[in-house]
Protein backbone atom coordinates (compact mmCIF):
# COMPACT_ATOMS: atom_id res chain seq x y z
CA UNK A 1 0.00 0.00 0.00
CA UNK A 2 2.92 2.35 0.59
CA UNK A 3 3.37 2.27 -2.84
CA UNK A 4 0.02 3.36 -4.07
CA UNK A 5 0.54 6.50 -6.20
CA UNK A 6 -2.70 7.81 -4.03
CA UNK A 7 -0.86 7.22 -0.90
CA UNK A 8 2.55 8.69 -2.23
CA UNK A 9 0.75 11.94 -3.86
CA UNK A 10 -0.73 12.74 -0.26
CA UNK A 11 2.12 12.00 1.64
CA UNK A 12 4.19 14.14 -1.29
CA UNK A 13 1.36 17.20 -0.47
CA UNK A 14 1.88 16.60 3.56
CA UNK A 15 5.55 16.80 2.93
CA UNK A 16 5.14 20.24 1.15
CA UNK A 17 2.89 21.59 3.55
CA UNK A 18 3.70 25.26 4.81
CA UNK A 19 3.90 26.97 8.30
CA UNK A 20 3.99 24.22 11.35
CA UNK A 21 4.42 21.20 9.09
CA UNK A 22 7.18 22.58 6.84
CA UNK A 23 9.98 20.01 6.92
CA UNK A 24 8.19 17.67 9.23
CA UNK A 25 7.68 14.41 9.22
CA UNK A 26 4.32 13.30 7.94
CA UNK A 27 4.20 9.59 9.59
CA UNK A 28 1.33 10.88 11.76
CA UNK A 29 -0.86 12.96 9.65
CA UNK A 30 -0.43 10.44 6.61
CA UNK A 31 -1.50 8.09 9.04
CA UNK A 32 -4.86 9.82 9.79
CA UNK A 33 -5.59 9.83 6.14
CA UNK A 34 -4.51 5.91 6.00
CA UNK A 35 -4.17 4.27 8.88
CA UNK A 36 -4.27 0.76 7.19
CA UNK A 37 -0.24 1.91 6.73
CA UNK A 38 1.96 0.04 8.93
CA UNK A 39 5.05 2.42 10.50
CA UNK A 40 7.35 0.59 7.96
CA UNK A 41 5.02 1.72 5.14
CA UNK A 42 4.63 5.10 6.77
CA UNK A 43 8.75 5.58 6.83
CA UNK A 44 8.92 4.91 3.70
CA UNK A 45 6.55 7.02 2.29
CA UNK A 46 8.15 9.61 4.29
CA UNK A 47 11.93 8.81 2.77
CA UNK A 48 10.29 8.66 -0.91
CA UNK A 49 8.54 11.88 -0.39
CA UNK A 50 11.11 13.85 1.29
CA UNK A 51 13.12 12.96 -1.84
CA UNK A 52 10.95 13.60 -4.58
CA UNK A 53 10.42 17.23 -2.73
CA UNK A 54 14.11 17.75 -2.43
CA UNK A 55 14.53 16.42 -6.24
CA UNK A 56 12.08 18.49 -7.74
CA UNK A 57 13.52 21.63 -6.08
CA UNK A 58 16.80 20.88 -6.91
CA UNK A 59 16.16 20.35 -10.89
CA UNK A 60 14.43 23.79 -11.27
CA UNK A 61 17.66 26.20 -10.94
CA UNK A 62 19.68 24.02 -13.31
CA UNK A 63 16.84 24.80 -16.01
CA UNK A 64 16.90 29.01 -15.47
CA UNK A 65 18.48 29.53 -18.50
CA UNK A 66 15.51 27.58 -20.65
CA UNK A 67 12.62 30.07 -21.49
CA UNK A 68 9.48 29.22 -19.20
CA UNK A 69 7.66 26.82 -21.30
CA UNK A 70 10.82 25.03 -22.05
CA UNK A 71 11.72 24.97 -18.60
CA UNK A 72 8.96 23.85 -17.46
CA UNK A 73 8.29 21.29 -19.76
CA UNK A 74 12.10 19.92 -19.06
CA UNK A 75 11.74 20.03 -15.27
CA UNK A 76 8.38 17.82 -15.53
CA UNK A 77 9.70 15.01 -18.01
CA UNK A 78 12.60 14.80 -15.31
CA UNK A 79 10.64 14.62 -12.43
CA UNK A 80 7.81 12.06 -13.78
CA UNK A 81 10.93 9.87 -15.45
CA UNK A 82 12.25 9.44 -11.63
CA UNK A 83 9.16 9.84 -9.95
CA UNK A 84 6.00 8.48 -12.39
CA UNK A 85 3.38 8.35 -9.74
CA UNK A 86 3.71 12.68 -8.40
CA UNK A 87 -0.22 14.08 -9.85
CA UNK A 88 -0.43 17.15 -11.86
CA UNK A 89 -1.37 19.19 -8.60
CA UNK A 90 1.66 17.92 -6.99
CA UNK A 91 3.86 18.78 -10.05
CA UNK A 92 2.41 22.45 -9.97
CA UNK A 93 2.96 23.16 -6.51
CA UNK A 94 6.80 21.70 -6.49
CA UNK A 95 7.28 23.33 -9.39
CA UNK A 96 6.26 26.82 -7.71
CA UNK A 97 8.07 25.94 -4.65
CA UNK A 98 11.15 24.92 -6.35
CA UNK A 99 11.07 28.45 -8.46
CA UNK A 100 10.68 30.05 -4.81
CA UNK A 101 13.74 28.58 -3.95
CA UNK A 102 15.80 29.09 -7.00
CA UNK A 103 14.76 32.90 -6.87
CA UNK A 104 16.41 33.00 -3.11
Amino acid sequence: MAHDPAVLNDGLHLAMAWGDDWLQPIQARLAQQHPALAAGELDRCDAVCREAMRFGHAQVLPLAPLGESERIAAWKEQLLARYPWINEANLSRLYSQGMYYAMK
